[in-house]
């Protein structure tokens, strides 16, 4: 039979034991920063299709590639570097009817979850769903995105996310003029490098 004293000991160590695993588990995770990004969208409406892109973004996950439960990051996109082809519509998209890169100048896509997988084995593509809240103008939505990525074994990671989004949702309203060019679904598509 245990001492009171013992007892509080008991409890005390298992408490530090706890306590050790969870600092264990967390250094297990690394932070990969992204080094080159490109995020694509797409519009595809009847008399229309229009591609834009983007390679200013930034940002960084943190994950341990052999437990995949407790990622998490945030890559965050400014909406003025947006390119189309025509710099008229890319005034237009950064303008206060469309994006107001003004008020709002960033897009961000912060991860919440994954599923699909719970980790990521060396040199070979993981086909993953991951969670997520994506803010543009000014609104913030629940998304869930495709994404295959890539763990080189290392300190390199390269995954591609893709998910569709509705601008009605976002408070980006379409004029009646261009409802044939421009679709009120959106398809987007963010490529990263990233490294440890």
């Amino acid at each position: 039979m245990l001492s009171r004293n013992s007892g509080w000991m008991l409890v005390g160590l298992m408490v530090l034991g706890s306590a050790l695993d969870s600092a264990s588990a967390a250094a297990q995770a690394r932070e990969f920063r992204v080094t080159r990004a490109r995020v694509n969208f797409k519009s595809e409406a009847p008399l229309e299709t229009i591609n834009g892109v983007n390679n200013d973004a930034t940002g960084s996950v943190s994950l341990d590639p052999s437990n995949l439960s407790g990622a998490s990051g945030t890559i965050t996109v400014p909406v003025a570097s947006f390119r189309t082809g025509i710099d008229l519509r890319d005034e237009h998209l950064r303008g206060s009817d469309w994006l107001d890169a003004e008020n709002h100048p960033n897009a961000t896509f912060e991860i919440t979850g994954i599923r699909g997988g719970s980790s990521l084995t060396a040199d070979e593509d993981a086909r993953l769903q991951v969670t997520g809240r994506f803010t543009m103008h000014g609104v913030t939505r629940d998304v869930t995105a495709r994404v295959r990525a890539k763990w080189d074994g290392s300190s390199g990671l390269r995954a591609r996310a893709q998910f569709t989004i509705r601008l009605d949702q976002f408070n980006v309203s379409i004029n009646p003029a261009v409802r044939l060019k421009v679709s009120n679904e959106i398809q987007i598509t963010i490529d990263i490098r990233a490294s440890a």
